[in-house]
């Protein structure tokens, strides 16, 4: 059974939050010449777990000043919600913040939603993924409102149908894995899209009319015909004629995620400017292929600051995630994680 609340009263307009993942006085992406990556700035953001990392980079992009007025907040351990929330978060220019399934909401997340002084926080999942008891904690700071659906399929389309903002681009991706979907959330929010799961073999009938109401102004499938039938991107032709409804995929995820950035950012990684209009570097994230929750909290935040999101393996980086931070022009890189989820060698951009 869908249950929520009335839509937030205004969203809140995209951060700038590359200007706290950059440093002053580099050239603009426009000048600067593609850099080798042993010539890259790196920087961690990292907690003691995937709960303090999705802290940490919450903490790296809204300031104790300007505060945040939603937060949306999902399982730390299961993606398929948190993976929803991560493109809403963006468009909404809120933290994704991340919960036990049950017991007591952890005191370094209260902390960050009163730093941030909350007024509204959103939660995707039903009871058994994120319980009443934590929903109750979470009362005590902030009005909550739980987008809980019939199932993964109904719960992500039910809140982009409720909160996102009508004829953007839309992303569709399995809802049987997390992987083309990590680089795809990031892009949906850089072109103020939400991102929706399917069923790989058919589209959802509720999905179906979640759709209709989003009306997008183009369809964006992710990852290939093994992930998404060709069933069902015949069915999103059929249900929005004189809509484009393409593919993005690639080799594997890695890929998929660098083509996902190259089709937003086709002019590679824009500079951004500090607070007094000061040129700042270019910047990517990069996070795990293999562990959702640190690349899905800084999904939330890449989109709205032009930051894209790429992707690596454990210990050392892909072919397709090097070529594109070059192509990007990129200076500096924010990996997410600590180094169990994305080891020092990674994050020196050893190559694979």
């Amino acid at each position: 059974m869908r249950t929520t609340g009335s839509r937030a009263a205004a969203t809140i307009a995209a951060l700038a939050a590359a200007t706290v993942l950059a440093t002053a006085g580099a050239a603009s992406a426009d000048t600067a010449p593609s850099p080798a990556p042993g010539a890259l700035e790196v920087q961690r953001l990292a907690g003691d777990d995937r709960i303090g990392t999705a802290i940490a980079v919450s903490q790296a992009v809204f300031t104790d000043a300007d505060g945040a007025y939603a937060a949306f907040v999902a399982s730390a351990a299961s993606w398929p919600d948190a993976l929803a929330a991560s493109a809403l978060a963006a468009q909404y220019g809120a933290p994704l913040l991340l919960v036990p399934a049950d017991g007591q909401l952890p005191a370094a997340v209260r902390t960050e939603l009163h730093r941030l002084k909350v007024e509204q926080v959103y939660v995707l999942g039903g009871d058994r993924s994120v319980s009443d008891r934590i929903s109750a904690q979470l009362s005590d700071l902030a009005e909550v409102k739980r987008f809980d659906g019939n199932d993964r399929y109904d719960t992500a389309g039910y809140a982009a149908s409720v909160l996102a903002d009508p004829g953007k681009p839309l992303y569709v991706a399995s809802g049987t894995g997390f992987a083309d979907a990590l680089g795809g959330g990031a892009a949906a929010g850089a072109v103020g899209g939400a991102l929706v799961l399917t069923d790989p073999a058919r589209l959802p009938s509720s999905l179906a009319a979640d759709v209709k109401t989003l009306a997008p102004s183009s369809v964006v499938v992710l990852g290939g015909p093994g992930t998404v039938s060709d069933a069902v991107v015949g069915q999103l032709k059929a249900l929005l004629p004189g809509t484009s409804v393409t593919r993005t995929y690639g080799a594997d995820r890695y890929e998929t995620a660098a083509r996902a950035s190259a089709q937003v950012h086709v002019d590679g990684s824009p500079s951004t400017r500090a607070a007094d209009g000061t040129e700042t570097v270019s910047a990517v994230m990069l996070a795990s292929g293999t562990s959702f929750p640190d690349g899905l909290a800084g999904a939330a935040v890449s989109g709205p600051s032009g930051v894209p999101l790429l992707l690596t393996s454990k210990d050392c980086v892909p072919a397709a995630t090097l070529s594109e931070i070059s192509r990007l022009r990129a200076q500096r890189v924010v990996v997410l994680g600590g180094p169990t989820v994305v080891s020092p060698a990674a994050a020196a951009l050893t190559p694979c």
